[in-house]
């Protein structure tokens, strides 16, 4: 017998999210050890408690997802907790945005009028991302059977509307980008340092990655039947995390290689001896 359609469309978005778990606790101890060199023994500062949230938050929204998978949870309702577990997941994702934003603010020489109008608009992003979705999402509701025996909240899949948040993601990812390759050919382009390639191209190949999981999401919340559309739902965090945690060891590192250098060129310089 051919198992539905939906059982299946549902099975394989289980198995994208348990999968990504996985994945994200492996990467966890891969990169322990920059972790305790680059983070651990500093002082606490904005870039230290964004790095803390996007890379700890997003075991807590993985641990939220992987129980609404694994549990077993019949004509219960589930809003309060797929509220918690989306706001798990936002708060994760806006942090690691905000390294990629404190990396765009450093690489145009500490702007506060571009750090300003980037906040700004981030809000923006956030604001409307998550408002216009769950307008859409009521404009689009079936109405409610009054008749009709009570259904559970529980099922494993997010409404068609979530695609609008994602875009707005897409869209600031783009502007930030469009921001890092501007300044390097406008202000850098004469300057080959391994801090500024660091910055600039992980940076880049941070944002490629996360706008293109962005639009595979998209594709699948809104083209695919509705029971795979959670599928990209874990994966996307788990990528922000890991992303956001390389792009912060890479900089230390680099600023650190930096420093030592002129370190060195200091310590062997010697003024010429006057006989």
């Amino acid at each position: 017998m051919v198992a539905p359609i939906e059982n299946i469309g549902i099975q394989t978005a289980k198995y994208c999210n348990v999968a990504s778990l996985g994945v994200l606790i492996f990467d966890y101890f891969l990169t322990l050890e920059p972790e305790i060199r680059w983070t651990w023994n500093r002082r606490w500062n904005v870039v230290r408690v964004l790095f803390v949230i996007s890379r700890y938050m997003a075991f807590v929204a993985a641990a939220m997802t992987s129980y609404a998978v694994l549990a077993t949870r019949t004509n219960e309702n589930c809003s309060h907790f797929s509220a918690a577990s989306n706001a798990t997941h936002i708060i994760s994702i806006v942090a690691a945005e905000g390294l990629l934003i404190i990396r765009t603010y450093a690489f145009w020489k500490q702007s506060k009028k571009l750090l300003a109008v980037l906040l700004i608009l981030a809000v923006i992003c956030i604001a409307c991302g998550v408002g216009i979705t769950d307008f859409v999402a009521d404009l689009l509701a079936v109405p409610v059977n009054p008749s009709a025996p009570p259904t559970s909240s529980c099922n494993f899949e997010t409404k068609r509307s979530s695609a609008i948040q994602y875009g707005f993601l897409v869209a600031y990812e783009i502007l930030l980008m469009s921001l890092t390759v501007f300044k390097r050919y406008e202000y850098y382009s004469d300057c080959n340092g391994r801090l500024v390639r660091v910055i600039f191209q992980g940076g880049v190949r941070y944002m490629t990655a996360i706008i293109f999981v962005s639009v595979v999401n998209i594709v699948i919340t809104s083209g695919v039947p509705v029971s795979y559309n959670e599928m990209m739902d874990l994966p996307q965090v788990v990528l922000h995390s890991m992303l956001a945690s390389r792009v912060l060891f890479s900089l230390r590192e680099s600023d650190q290689d930096e420093l030592d250098l002129a370190t060195l060129q200091m310590s062997t310089f010697h003024p010429a001896q006057q006989d």
